[in-house]
């Protein structure tokens, strides 16, 4: 796994714990509820490093679905929110249209090259 999947996976880890902090955020003091903006500005720098290399629709389509994905599960381990089957079917296509948008941009490409500008470079 390449540099930039990592910094990849580390935006995603960083949006899911900002995103669970803002639950208990509404009723921190004005610090700790400043947190979760913090992380969530950290992981765009994250998103951002990570899409020199990444086509920018499998990275954005990685980030956000799988960070809908874990913030869904710990919604449903920490908090008590119900995950029926429906909604473990919704959260299973999301999965299901990144894997579609991974395999269907930068076709005919190595997966590391970098982009510019929609061209290689």
């Amino acid at each position: 796994m390449s540099f930039h999947w990592l910094v990849l996976l580390a935006a995603i880890a960083v949006e899911i714990v900002a995103t669970a902090a803002l639950k208990s955020a509404v009723s921190a003091p004005w610090l700790i509820g400043a947190l979760p903006l913090v992380l969530i500005g950290f992981s765009f720098i994250l998103l951002s490093i990570a899409l020199r290399v990444i086509p920018m629709a499998v990275a954005y389509a990685v980030w956000e679905g799988v960070g809908i994905v874990g913030i869904a599960v710990i919604g449903h381990l920490l908090f008590g929110e119900h995950l029926t089957a429906g909604r473990a079917l919704g959260l299973a296509s999301i999965l299901g249209g990144i894997l579609l948008i991974e395999n269907g941009v930068g076709h005919g490409r190595k997966q590391d090259e970098p982009v510019a500008e929609g061209r290689l470079v």
